[in-house]
C-alpha cells in the first residue's frame, strides 16, 4: 500500500511543474512569434514528454512489482523510482531553462544597459 501511496506522493511534483512548463510554452510561443525567433517552445514539449512520461511507468513497474529483486527493499524501490524520474527531470529542465534562456535574452540585456544610455523618458 506504501508503494502506491508514494508514486502518487511523487507525482504531483512533477505534475505541477508541468504545468508551469505549459504556461512558459504559451509565452515562449506568443514571445517568439513576436521577436521573430525560431520555433524554440517545442522544447517545451519535449520537456513535458520527459516529465510526464515516467509517472506511468513508476506506477507499472510498481504494479507488475517489476524490481528485479526478490523481496526488495522499500529504500531500494525508493531509490530506483528516484532514479526514474530524476535522469529524465534533469534532461527536462535543461531543455526548459535552454527554450526560455533564448526567448528571454534580450530582458538581460535590458537590465545590464545603463539608465542614461537607453534614451530618457523624463527629460521631457
Amino acid at each position: 500500500m506504501m508503494d502506491y501511496l508514494s508514486s502518487a506522493l511523487l507525482a504531483i511534483g512533477p505534475i505541477s511543474l508541468s504545468v508551469l512548463l505549459l504556461l512558459f510554452m504559451s509565452m515562449g510561443k506568443r514571445l517568439g512569434q513576436a521577436l521573430e525567433l525560431p520555433p524554440y517552445y517545442r522544447l517545451y514539449n519535449a520537456a513535458l514528454f520527459l516529465l510526464l512520461f515516467p509517472i506511468p511507468l513508476i506506477w507499472i513497474l510498481t504494479a507488475i512489482k517489476a524490481w528485479g529483486l526478490p523481496d526488495s527493499d522499500a529504500d531500494v524501490i525508493t531509490l530506483i523510482k528516484i532514479g526514474v524520474f530524476s535522469f529524465p527531470m534533469a534532461i527536462a529542465f535543461t531543455l526548459a531553462v535552454y527554450a526560455t534562456s533564448k526567448y528571454w535574452a534580450w530582458i538581460w540585456e535590458e537590465l545590464r544597459r545603463p539608465k542614461d544610455e537607453g534614451g530618457s523618458e523624463d527629460e521631457a
